[in-house]
């Protein structure tokens, strides 16, 4: 799903937003032009659970927040960066740039803790295969090959701004639930309320979580959504 519009129209300038895109974009330029020091770079900046978890030195923990602005491809940063520009402008004319700042500073770290946190707790977890006795072989053995895969993620480079978009997501459906947003599915315009959105994102995150082999970090994905409606539901107790 692509978000493509939402209803709130900005009352001011969005700087914030702007800004966060054009850091962005100037993290991912220096990341191409970087040639063959790209992987020393990744590997300096990006959040690395295993070696986290093995040491627990605070002192890098300063991956958890300089991993938000890295990306592995130009269609990883222009989805991400697309749903900040359409969410984000309305939401920061509405919270104001500082309120905007510390949504997505707070998703982006608390999706990198989420990561961590699953990272530590899957490998204490029983196989799948213990629970699909029932099922059919070839199924059991496919869902034996996704458990595998989604146990070696412990290895794996987190990077990228998606839990701090997502928790801009989460925050705009807190904020406006019944406001409508069109998002792209496949090739066609869906129109949706922004709460029905967040909830059908986070049913989506978690089946692709489950059934999907991938390196997708969907434990920061949700932690960040999570982050960012709580976040919202506080401002608007607040009256904003």
């Amino acid at each position: 799903m692509i978000p493509i519009h939402d209803e709130i129209k900005a009352r001011r300038v969005p700087y914030v937003n702007y800004i966060l895109i054009v850091i962005n974009v100037v993290v991912f330029i220096f990341e191409f032009m970087s040639g063959p020091r790209l992987e020393a770079l990744i590997t300096e900046y990006a959040l690395v659970p295993a070696q986290l978890t093995a040491g627990l030195d605070l002192g890098d923990m300063r991956s958890i927040l300089t991993s938000m602005f890295l990306h592995a491809s130009w269609m990883h940063l222009g989805l991400n960066m697309l749903t900040v520009l359409l969410f984000g402008s309305g939401l920061e004319s509405e919270i104001g740039g500082r309120q905007f700042w510390q949504v997505f500073l707070w998703g982006g770290v608390l999706g990198g803790l989420g990561w961590l946190a699953v990272t530590a707790v899957l490998p204490m977890l029983p196989p799948l295969s213990a629970l699909t006795q029932w099922m059919p072989s070839a199924l059991r053995a496919w869902i034996g090959t996704a458990d595998a895969a989604g146990r070696s993620l412990d290895t794996a480079l987190c990077i990228g701004a998606s839990g701090g978009v997502f928790a801009l997501i989460g925050a705009y459906a807190a904020l406006f639930p019944q406001r409508e947003v069109y998002v792209l599915v496949l090739v066609f315009p869906v129109r949706m309320k922004a709460r029905t959105l967040a909830w059908l994102l986070g049913v989506v995150t978690v089946i692709e979580a489950v059934l999907v082999q991938s390196q997708v970090a969907y434990a920061a994905h949700l932690a960040g959504g999570l982050s960012g409606y709580l976040c919202g539901r506080r401002i608007r107790g607040g009256g904003r």
